[in-house]
Parts: C-alpha cells; structure tokens; sequence
C-alpha cells in the first residue's frame, strides 16, 4: 500500500470526521483528500515524475501532512529538512539529495534567497503562509486550481517515500530512504503495541521533519485517527492542547518527559483524556520514567529503533508496573522484547553472536529497515549485511529477550582500558533531587585516555557541588564510573527533536580545554 491510499480510504470511510487540525484551521478527512488531491496534480503538472525529490523547510503545520501524502500520491519523494540548520548546512543536504521543488515556511525566506544561487537542482520554490514578498510562488494558489486528468504514475510499496537526514547527534547526516512498506509494516505492529484504536486522537509536538512525528501520524492517521499540530514543544504548551484538543494519545521524547512532570502547571484535570504516552528517541531514566508513571496516570509504550529501523522493538503497558519482584522492576530499564517480523541479535567486534547476558553491538533484520541511505553505496554497505542493521548502540538481550540498550558505542568511555557505560551513570544522576537533567561523556586524559566527566543542570536554587555529585554516583556506582570531573551548567544542547547532543558537548569542552 502505498501511503496516499490512508487519505483517500478515510475520506470514504470517515469523510465527515475531523481530519487534521491546528490552531484555527480544521479539515474533515473529506476536505484533507480533496486538498491532497489537488497538490498532488499540481505537483505533476510542474513536471514532477515519479522518483524526483521535493524538499521541506517549515515549521510544524497542517500543510506538511499535505506534502507527504500527495507527494506520495504522486510518486515524488520527500526531503525534509531540519529548520534550526545553517544555510551552509541546508545548501549541503539539498545539494546532496537535488530535489526540484522547494516548499518553505514563510519565516525561512531569507535564507531560501541565500541558499538558491547554492543548489542549483532546485527550479521552483513555493512558500507557505502569506508575506509582502512577491518573488516566490504561493503554495495555497497551487490548490486553487481544478484537477485535470489523471495521475499518471506508477510505483509500489517498496518505492522511496521520502529521504530523512539522520539528526547528525554522531556524525555528519546521512539520508535514510524509508519507503511506503517501511513505514506500514511500522504501523501494524505500532497499533498492536499501544492498543490503538479509530477512536483515539493523537497530538503532534515533535517537528515534523523528523521521522518519530511522521511514524506516530501514519500510524494514527491509518485509522482514521484525528491529528492534533503543536507548532512546537514546550511542556506549557504541550498541557494546554492537551487539555484543549482532548487528544488520547501522543509520542514523547525523555527530555519532553521530564519536563512535563516538573511542570508547575500539571493536573491530572489537564489530562483526563490522555490514554497512553509512547516514548522513545534516546535513554529514559528509570527515575524520570517512575515519576511519570506515578504522576501522569496513564499507559506507556516504549520504542527502540533508529530512523534507518524504525520500532524494532517495544515495551508493552503491562511491563511499566511499579511494583513487582526485581526482574520486573528491572525491566523498565530496558527497551522492551522485538516487535513482531523482527530479528535482534548481538555481536562482538569480529561479528560473533554473543550468548545472553554479554554486551556487543545490536543488529535489526525486519521489513521496517530502509533499504539503504540516499547516493552513499558505500555507507549503506557499512551498516547493512545480509539485511541486517547495524545499529552503533550497544546492549545486551536476557534470558526473556528484553533488549537492554547499555550505550552508543561512540559515547562509551573507555578510561584505563576499561568500558564504561555512560548510561548507568546518567541515571544515577537523574536519582538526585537537586538534579534536573545530566549527560555523561568522556574527555580526553593523558593517565587514563578519557576520565567520566558529568554534565549536570542543577534545579534554581539549589546548592549541590561537584563534591556531592561524586559522592553521591559513589553510593551506588563502583569507584571507576564515578565522575572525575563534573560541570554545572544553565541548560544541555539538544536538537529540535529534544536528543541531548554529546557531540557538541565534548565539541565545547574540549575547545575550552585547547
């Protein structure tokens, strides 16, 4: 199936039900097809064919759902750009992947003149939302128009349905073609993890251009699901759509998470509808996890999985239990057993599969896992053999198959030829009152080769030093994974999806050292 076919199915099934909605704009699942259908022409009659890219640069909004499902109608593959990049940065991922069409939220109009005379693949440039500026093409005057003919295309489940640049949170972005059945063999087994139902109303806070917002819609959106748009994340913002949207359901990354249950304005009044949060994108300390079980009164999924994956596995509502004996209890620190059509395995350096209990490199083999990255042969034969994904996460499966996720090997510290998994210890920082967020990351040491140092956000007021920090690891954490170095600071870098960037938390510290 390809994934134009939700939209048009839903109009049949569900044509007077609220499709889509944000802020003052609305659309019934009638008016959504009718509008997909339209883009979808107009895409073709600017002589786009199937195959050809398209790439986005907008805040979240309803249009972008537009784009991906009549760019999928039309055979035309999606290319969304992260917003909070640079203009050296956006010219190099367009240049990479050549789309056609420019689509841009009215607010990036000026980098797009300074990145059009860059990438030369781009021919057309459409803006949405209005502006005094006459030089770009209107997106909205594109669905004015009277469909003509009929889409003339032809492409199947396996076809690219659009190119996600990997976040970068390791390396330079790499862009991931995730097709149609990729994202549909996601949302079945979605669907069986969260119990979902044509009932329940998803709320998007995530942006957009990130493929755990889109994973969520499709999954949703497949049945007949109302979508509600926040234009952005904020923990107050967040409370009060969910209030107001009375949505059921909504994805969430751990530092959302942590965020909403410190939250001055949290009630349980304020999420009375909420069913289920599915969580996922990077570690979640048990002890965050406890206070939003506790605190939230609703069910919780979890997600593993990389945008190369999508969920290869899940942690079901009945394994978030806060009391039980401490093999339960122990796994809600992990990322739960595979998902169903999906094959973990773990391995050591010389790619031997390892018994139960040992940590080596995870491997995913399942229909979810993209076929390759975008005009880089040579990285996808790096990263997938005999279609199995070589994630660079480490963790180990128990007797059961709960997967437990120990590190990324790029941030395990190695400090005196030992491995010391950072994980362990940020979660041990989370356990402290005073401490709201912590990332652990190892720094370049002539005696040990990289000593533990913490990265701690310290709650207003409170007056907890480096001292306390080490002592308080110390309690729980064998000499060796206590911190030897901690530095408080105001707030952690992240990307626009809430991932906590180590990258450039070593980037900065080590340029300060030089």
């Amino acid at each position: 199936m390809t994934l134009d076919k939700i939209v048009s199915k839903n109009a049949v099934r569900y044509p007077s039900k609220l499709a889509v909605s944000m802020g003052e704009i609305s659309y019934t699942w009638a008016t959504f097809e009718a509008r997909v259908a339209k883009l979808a022409h107009a895409f073709q009659s600017e002589g786009l064919i199937a195959g050809d890219r398209l790439s986005v640069l907008a805040d979240n909004c309803v249009e972008y759902l537009e784009i991906y499902f009549a760019a999928s109608r039309a055979g035309v593959i999606v290319v969304p750009v992260n917003f909070r990049l640079t203009n050296d940065d956006l010219s190099s991922i367009l240049n990479h992947a050549c789309p056609s069409l420019l689509i841009f939220s009215h607010n990036y109009a000026e980098s797009v003149r300074i990145i059009k005379d860059r990438v030369l693949s781009i021919k057309m440039f459409w803006q949405i939302g209005e502006s005094d500026e006459s030089e770009f093409e209107r997106y909205e005057e594109k669905l004015t128009k009277e469909l003509i003919g009929v889409l003339d295309y032809k492409i199947d489940d396996n076809a690219c349905f659009a190119i996600f640049y990997t976040s970068g949170t390791t390396g330079l972005p790499k862009g991931a073609m995730v097709s149609h059945s990729n994202l549909e063999m996601n949302s079945y087994n979605q669907i069986i993890a969260d119990a979902a139902s044509s009932e329940d109303i998803n709320l998007i806070s995530s942006p957009l251009y990130h493929m755990g917002a889109v994973f969520m819609a499709v999954t949703y959106m497949m049945l007949g699901c109302s979508q509600y748009v926040l234009y952005k994340f904020s923990a107050d913002e967040w409370l009060a759509s969910m209030a107001s949207s009375k949505a059921t359901v909504a994805l969430l990354i751990p530092t959302m998470i942590n965020s909403i249950v410190t939250n001055q304005n949290l009630n349980e009044n304020t999420l009375s509808d909420l069913r289920l949060i599915f969580y996922g994108g990077g570690p979640m300390p048990p002890t965050v996890l406890r206070k939003a079980i506790d605190f939230l009164k609703c069910d919780f999924t979890q997600g593993y999985g990389l945008t190369e994956t999508l969920e290869a596995t899940f942690l079901l509502s009945s394994d978030h239990v806060l009391d039980g004996d401490a093999t339960v209890l122990k796994r809600l620190g992990s990322a739960g057993r595979e998902a169903i059509g999906t094959e973990l395995k773990i391995i050591n350096e010389n790619g031997k599969e390892l018994m139960t209990g040992e940590v080596g490199e995870i491997l995913i083999r399942s229909k979810s896992v993209i076929s390759g990255y975008w005009d880089m042969p040579e990285e996808t034969s790096r990263v997938i053999s005999d279609g199995w994904f070589h994630t660079g996460d480490l963790g180990y499966l128990d007797d059961d198959r709960y997967l437990f996720v120990v590190d990324r090997k790029k941030d395990m510290v190695i400090s005196g030829g030992v491995n010391i998994y950072t994980r362990e210890i940020e979660s041990r920082l989370y356990q402290h009152q005073d401490i709201i967020e912590a990332a652990v990351v190892g720094l370049p040491d002539e005696n040990w080769g990289e000593i533990v140092t913490a990265i701690v956000v310290a709650k207003s007021g409170s007056q907890i030093d480096e001292t306390e920090v080490v002592e308080f690891c110390g309690e729980t954490l064998a000499s060796f994974k206590k911190p030897k170095k901690v530095i408080f600071r105001d707030e952690l870098p992240k990307n626009p999806s809430g991932k906590i960037l180590k990258r450039d938390i070593r980037l900065s510290l080590t340029n300060l050292n030089s």
